[in-house]
């Protein structure tokens, strides 16, 4: 069994449109078809995937067609008068690698576990058992995640953030965190792809919204006005309840939205627009703050920011980080920050993890630096003695209490 997938697809679609992205599939289609013959079975299965079923073939033979194959899938497509390029990576397994019977399913359930694999430098790959060993994790996280947020296991981290140039403490990003209990502690980005493929991540960010807005009301219980910052991912913005769902939870714990913070990636916005824009311009309309996460590593552009309901972008940290040693990077950053505030946004720089990355961005007129120098994540208890170390309370223009670093 051969899985073959073309990573070119999602970036023609969003940017020719969705008929041209298929014309790519019929022509990549073609191309799998001349290459392995008219007897072949093949199938298309999801955006620019493909699965063929080679029988009464060796491993090695295999390997050799899939080599044949890659190249000649990655040739440069001619599009009407463009020509697109395109990379190929394909995955393979065989019915020879278990001594036991394998279906077809499971078949292409472990050439899908191989061209995974592909992602690590290799462009074809054959399935191994040791790769078994991903799935059955995989596997294991998503079917133990809900058991694993009833014993307390996965908890919310928060992350400082202050204004620039007073720094007084402006909010916190919430971040989940997981201690499995057999597999130990899993970072976001290994567990959280999987949640969201299994359908799961309503679940897990009902759950960060409800820890962070019991969080704000405990600070302003105290006189405090810090917000909260949540992150949402593509399928919360194809969900028509949510904005409803979170109006109930602002209400519910008495918070006003202004003091919730949902961050989204551009990429994550774009890959279905006419979905997303109307549910953002719902939760925008209930007064809560939308921020765009990684900016700069997506389309970024103006007429993107003006189209999205936006009051925040959030400067990436790689450009961040890379301030101080390459002049391209902070090209950028001046750059993002002169847009954003050419728009009427508030701009916050991620990554802060040095003295003269802060005092350069103070002086861009950045609004809001957050990174390692403030402080890294912190489970609610070391937050708390983090603020009541590290920050000095005075009183503010209204009734509430300021925050603000000390030097």
């Amino acid at each position: 069994m051969l899985r073959i997938d073309l990573d070119v697809f999602s970036t023609v679609s969003d940017a020719l449109g969705y008929s041209w992205a298929d014309r790519m599939v019929i022509a990549a289609g073609t191309r799998i078809r001349g290459a392995l013959g008219p007897d072949v079975p093949l199938a298309r299965l999801e955006g620019a995937s493909f699965a063929a079923l080679l029988v009464d073939c060796s491993i090695e033979d295999a390997h050799r067609a899939a080599e044949r194959l890659r190249v000649q899938l990655s040739e440069p497509y001619p599009v009407d008068r463009l020509s697109v390029e395109a990379n190929a990576m394909i995955g393979y397994a065989s019915s020879a690698d278990d001594a036991g019977e394998v279906d077809v399913d499971g078949l292409l359930q472990r050439a899908d576990v191989a061209v995974r694999a592909t992602r690590g430098g290799e462009e074809v790959r054959g399935y191994v058992p040791s790769m078994g060993q991903i799935f059955l994790r995989r596997f294991q996280m998503v079917t133990q995640f809900r058991q694993s947020l009833e014993d307390g296991h996965v908890s919310v981290h928060y992350q400082p953030k202050v204004t620039l140039p007073n720094r007084q403490v402006q909010g916190v990003e919430a971040l989940v965190r997981w201690v499995h209990p057999e597999f130990g502690r899993l970072g976001p980005d290994e567990f959280v792809p999987a949640i969201e493929a299994a359908g799961l991540i309503g679940v897990l960010t009902s759950f960060v919204l409800e820890q962070s807005l019991k969080r704000v009301r405990k600070w302003l219980d105290e006189g405090l006005r810090i917000s909260a910052a949540v992150n949402l991912s593509v399928r919360n913005l194809s969900d028509d309840d949510f904005p409803a769902k979170v109006q109930r939870e602002l209400e519910r714990f008495d918070v006003p939205p202004e003091l919730l913070t949902f961050e989204l990636t551009e990429s994550g916005v774009m890959s279905d627009p006419q979905k997303a824009l109307p549910i953002l311009r719902e939760l925008h309309s209930l007064g809560i703050v939308l921020a765009v996460d990684d900016f700069g590593t997506g389309y970024s552009s103006l007429a993107y920011l003006r189209q999205l309901p936006v009051d925040q972008v959030k400067i990436d940290k790689s450009f961040v980080l890379g301030m101080g040693t390459d002049l391209g990077d902070l090209a950028v950053v001046r750059s993002i920050v002169e847009l954003g505030h050419s728009l009427g946004l508030t701009v916050v720089a991620e990554g802060v993890e040095e003295d003269v990355a802060r005092d350069q961005l103070e002086a861009m007129g950045c609004d809001v630096a957050q990174g390692y120098l403030i402080s890294r994540p912190l489970p609610e208890d070391r937050l708390e003695a983090w603020l009541q170390a590290r920050t000095a309370r005075s009183p503010g223009r209204h009734s509430e209490t300021v925050l603000t670093l000390l030097t």
